[in-house]
């Protein structure tokens, strides 16, 4: 099997992953698909998340997701022989990735200003709910709270209904790319000046993103519509209808040129013509009346079938999938977005690939999930040759 360079680019780089949850660990899988020695430190009941159901040979789905390639090891830091050998581990790292509450590693004397006078070079990445300073530095954060935090679940539901959380993982996700990227951004720091760099990320910060346009028009004190089901304040039409199979199709109209195709296509020639609907601000100004009138000529075609001739005509558009559709879905496999990996029990199962390509070369190793501390004699053994 061809790798690409990135499959080989981190080669020789340690990543201490003193992590737990999501993002953090996601981060750091990155780095071990990159070529890393990630050594994940785990408590000594092991990362929480090998708790959460459903589970496949006894593991975790959650965890699994997120830390192939790594090495275990179990350490209790309130055992003075256990904070020894973390502080041997920090020694022998090149980066640490931490996602602790602040202040939590400094009370026990293994905080990165703990390291970085012994350490100059070290990278130290920093994992938060809502940043190591301010007010709320010392809550606990879990994705949905930084939902609710920050508005997101706010502006996520039906019109007449209560805030939704948002399906899957999307802030922690998106703080894991953010502390890959600080991994990267440290590790050149690091070459380009020989001095280590303390990097923060938090997943309140991260979640802010998402709300972008709605967070600046609250910064204004714009009036801002509160839950809009699929639909959004910016354009329309821009929502899921539903098909006559029972099905949905997301259409998504976000200019005048998408709206003349759209409406040639569907053949509501009435639509393009009407006054109301003439401009974007037109439509989401009278989008009450313009949803059931496109209702009425969605409902007569299949979702997979509006999804194919909406998009051969340029006009965005996408079945909504169940998961089980998505999972073979050619284009997955074409993105090689589905690899092989290695249970404990030796039996492999397919995983979620890397989001990363270079040289369009994409095929990449099979790396294995860890045992809670599968690895210690292994990692203690190397850390005694290094004495």
């Amino acid at each position: 099997m061809t790798l690409s360079r990135l499959s080989t680019s981190l080669e020789g780089i340690r990543i201490l992953d003193l992590t737990r949850n999501i993002a953090g660990p996601v981060a750091t899988m990155f780095a071990a698909e990159m070529g890393a020695d990630v050594i994940k430190v785990e408590p000594p009941g092991g990362d929480e998340m090998r708790t959460w159901p459903p589970f496949v040979d006894g593991e975790s789905v959650y965890f699994l997701s997120c830390n192939r390639g790594k090495r275990s090891i179990a350490l209790d830091l309130k055992k003075p022989e256990d904070k020894e050998i973390l502080r041997q581990l920090v020694d022998s790292a090149d980066v640490v990735v931490e996602n602790y509450r602040p202040g939590t590693l400094e009370k026990l004397g293994v905080g990165y200003e703990n390291f970085k006078a012994e350490k100059p070079r070290l990278v130290w990445v920093s994992v938060t709910g809502y940043g190591r300073t301010g007010p709320g530095a010392g809550a606990p954060a879990y994705d949905s709270m930084i939902q609710a935090f920050t508005g997101m679940m706010g502006i996520t539901g039906e019109p007449n209904g209560g805030p939704v959380r948002s399906g899957g993982s999307p802030i922690d996700v998106a703080t894991a790319y953010l502390a890959w990227g600080s991994i990267m951004t440290g590790i050149r720091t690091v070459e380009k000046t020989g001095e280590g760099i303390l990097l923060e990320v938090s997943l309140m910060e991260s979640a802010l993103g998402f709300m972008h346009a709605y967070l600046q028009g609250a910064l204004v004190d714009l009036p801002l519509p509160a839950r809009m089901g699929s639909e959004t304040m910016g354009m329309y039409p821009m929502g899921v209808f539903k098909t006559t199979d029972g099905e949905h199709c997301l259409v998504q109209v976000s200019n005048e040129l998408q709206w003349a195709r759209f409406c040639s296509l569907i053949g509501a020639d009435q639509l393009f013509s009407d006054s109301r609907f003439a401009t974007n601000p037109l439509r989401v100004k009278n989008r009450d009346e313009l949803r059931p009138l496109i209702q009425a000529y969605i409902i007569q075609k299949p979702a997979a079938q509006w999804e194919r001739e909406l998009l051969a005509v340029g006009v965005p558009a996408s079945h909504v999938k169940p998961l089980q559709k998505v999972a073979v879905d050619p284009q997955l496999k074409a993105r090689n977005m589905v690899k092989e990996t290695t249970l404990p029990s030796g039996r492999q199962i397919p995983t979620w690939g890397v989001p990363i390509k270079a040289d369009e070369v994409m095929a990449s190793r099979s790396l294995k999930v860890p045992a809670k501390d599968q690895h210690r004699e292994e990692i203690l053994a190397q850390l005694r040759a290094q004495q």
